[in-house]
C-alpha cells in the first residue's frame, strides 16, 4: 500500500501536535513552584494538601489547661523534590529558628519514613507518619531530639485547600495516653 504525500504529511502534523501536547503537559507539571507526587505510586498524592507556602500561629497548653497564643508566627514551605517522590517541608521563624525533615512513602511498611534535622540545635531524628481516619498521622518516639522523655503524636486534619489544623500531642507512658500540648492553625499564602 502506497502512502501519499498528503497522508504522510497529515501524520507528520499528527505526531508533532501528540508530542507536543505530552511536553507541553511533563513542562507544565515541572514548572510547579513546589513539585508534585509522582502518579505511580498513588500514596504520595497524600501530602499534597501540604504543598505550597504557609503561615501557622500556635496555641500552647498552659497549667491550668487553658490555651495561650504565643507570639511567634513560622513560615513552612513544602514541596515534592525532582524526583517527585520525596517531600521536604522547611519550617522557619522571624527568630531564625529553621528546621526541615525529609520524607517519602514506605511501599513495604505502608508508612511515610522521614528524616527531621534542626543543625542549630544538633538535632536529626528519624520518625513514621501514615494516614488514620483520614489524617496524616505522624509518631515522634521520644521527642524530635529521640532523647525526650515523652513520645509525640501530630494529627493534621485538611479544613480546604488553603487551610489546616496541626494538633500535637505528648504522651509520657509509652503511647498509651496522649495529652494535647499544641494547636496550630496553619493557613497558606501561596
Amino acid at each position: 500500500m502506497r502512502i501519499t504525500d498528503k497522508t504522510e504529511n497529515t501524520m507528520r502534523i499528527l505526531t508533532t501536535f501528540i508530542a507536543l501536547s505530552i511536553c507541553t503537559h511533563l513542562f507544565a507539571q515541572s514548572k510547579s513552584e513546589y513539585g508534585f507526587a509522582d502518579k505511580s505510586i498513588p500514596e504520595l498524592a497524600q501530602f499534597e494538601y501540604y504543598l505550597g507556602e504557609w503561615t501557622s500561629e500556635m496555641e500552647m497548653k498552659q497549667e491550668d489547661g487553658t490555651f495561650k497564643k504565643l507570639d511567634i508566627t513560622a513560615t513552612i514551605k513544602g514541596k515534592f523534590l525532582d524526583d517527585h517522590r520525596t517531600y521536604q517541608s522547611q519550617f522557619t521563624t522571624p527568630t531564625g529558628f529553621f528546621s526541615t525533615d525529609i520524607r517519602s512513602f514506605n511501599i513495604t511498611t505502608k508508612e511515610w519514613d522521614a528524616l527531621f534535622l534542626n543543625a542549630q540545635a544538633q538535632r536529626w531524628h528519624k520518625f513514621s507518619s501514615k494516614m488514620v481516619d483520614g489524617k496524616m498521622t505522624t509518631i515522634v518516639k521520644g521527642g524530635y531530639s529521640g532523647k525526650e522523655d515523652f513520645d509525640l503524636k501530630v494529627v493534621d486534619t485538611v479544613v480546604s485547600d488553603s487551610h489546616y489544623l496541626k494538633n500535637v500531642y505528648n504522651s509520657a507512658d509509652g503511647m498509651k495516653t496522649w495529652e494535647l500540648v499544641y494547636k496550630i492553625d496553619v493557613k497558606k499564602v501561596k
